[in-house]
């Protein structure tokens, strides 16, 4: 039982997911929040450098001085695609069970949506306020399964809310600060087999709970064409509750007292932009502290036999990220971004599950902006994920299910940027 939830809710600790919105099966775990859709073009090749609009807020609140006007930044950015598992299941503790062999698949469906707001408090200090989603995790088989032992839903949403203010030290130099309040929800399901429950039984866990840290930056314009921006995103420890529940063919059995302690770990930007004419070349090392969870403790979790605690060891490692872009101002109106980003997973194949299948891959990106006036403009952009097929081996004293996975993702983005006054 300790190793299945080790499995089946490592996805916790690393706090990836979306907010307050329906999302019906993410299959990814991007290290990389996706912030806004002006970014989402060039990805993110400028996170801590560009400070392009309000939505520096977030990726570095140094930025903020590059923003002269009140303004509000919507966007959104819709996710499609899926996950494939091929492979093996088997129960363990059946001794007359033979091994399945299948193929399931878990569709992403999702919408992400971001706000920003900035207003210039004087000459040199900003002011600014989101509300945006760092991450996105989630999967959802069906209950009938080649793994539904091991996962059936899996969904975790988080939503970042909070101030931030940009300070313009001097000519060349912007610090920023800015404080995070996270809302942590998440929910985790599988079924129990025999001989565990007399059929197969849905266990559900619903826990939700806040988290609170802070992010900041520096920008500094080393020359007229040239901006270096380093920006850090605290460690953000969550405590949840909720309910634990079993539902077998005589009832339901639960519990309203379960607890768990989960974060999202601490992160590192460094990025640079530089002009070239028209052109605008960027790039940014993104760092990702997950090694910093050992366990997590999940309280009071229901099963067939009554509620126990459950101590969840990690073996996650820290990764690097990498983005580079190429921005174009074709004139006054139009402005056309491309970019890629290479990205590393925290998982090994020696424990990654069926809930958190994604490994390392590249995500190539384009886009637009389209300045219609002086206060008005409109960014498109669209980004395809190419994924390495991954290695399942998730072996549990409930299942043991092995083999690979292959997912695919498309991200859509539009957004409204409004300079008040």
């Amino acid at each position: 039982m300790k190793r299945y939830f080790k499995n089946k809710l490592t996805s916790i600790s690393v706090a990836v997911a979306l907010s307050a919105i329906s999302f019906e099966a993410s299959a990814s775990d991007f290290n990389i929040p996706f912030v806004n859709a002006s970014g989402l073009g060039n990805l993110y090749a400028g996170w801590a450098s560009s400070a392009e609009d309000a939505s520096t807020q977030f990726t570095n609140p140094a930025g903020l001085t590059q923003i002269h006007n009140q303004q509000f930044v919507a966007a959104g950015i819709g996710l499609s695609g899926s996950t494939q598992f091929k492979g093996t299941s088997q129960t363990p503790l059946f001794p007359f069970g033979a091994p399945e062999t299948g193929t399931v698949s878990s569709k992403l469906r999702g919408f992400i949506p971001s706000f920003y707001y900035a207003i210039p408090l004087s000459r040199n200090i900003v002011l600014g306020f989101g509300e945006t989603i760092p991450f996105a995790l989630g999967t959802n088989y069906t209950k009938n399964s080649v793994v539904s032992y091991a996962a059936t839903r899996s969904q975790i949403m988080i939503a970042d809310l909070g101030p931030s203010l940009g300070i313009q030290i001097n000519d060349k130099l912007s610090v920023g600060l800015g404080i995070d309040a996270d809302r942590l929800a998440f929910t985790l399901n599988r079924t129990t087999p025999p001989p565990l429950s007399f059929s197969n039984a849905e266990g559900q866990n619903h826990l939700s709970g806040w988290g609170f840290g802070w992010h900041g930056g520096l920008l500094y314009q080393a020359l007229p064409t040239t901006r270096i921006g380093l920006s850090f995103n605290s460690m953000i420890m969550f405590r949840t509750t909720g309910d634990s529940e079993v539902f077998t063919p005589t009832g339901e059995i639960r519990t309203t007292n379960q607890k768990a302690n989960s974060a999202m770990p601490a992160r590192t930007q460094v990025s640079l932009n530089h002009d070239i004419g028209k052109f605008t070349l960027m790039g940014t090392v993104f760092y990702t502290n997950w090694s910093t969870f050992t366990q997590l403790t999940l309280k009071h979790t229901m099963t067939t036999v009554g509620t126990m605690p459950v101590v969840i060891p990690f073996e996650y490692h820290n990764t690097f990220d990498y983005a580079v872009g190429l921005n174009y101002k074709a004139n006054e109106k139009w402005l056309w971004r491309t970019g890629v980003m290479f990205l590393n997973s925290p998982s090994n194949n020696r424990d990654r599950s069926v809930v958190d299948p994604i490994a390392c891959g590249i995500i190539v990106g384009v886009g637009a902006h389209y300045q219609q006036n002086k206060k008005l403009g409109y960014d498109v952009s669209y980004a395809h994920g190419f994924f390495q097929d991954t290695h399942i081996n998730a072996v549990t004293p409930i299942s043991a299910v092995t083999g690979s996975s292959s997912q695919n993702t498309n991200l859509l983005g539009a957004q409204v940027t409004w300079d008040i006054a």
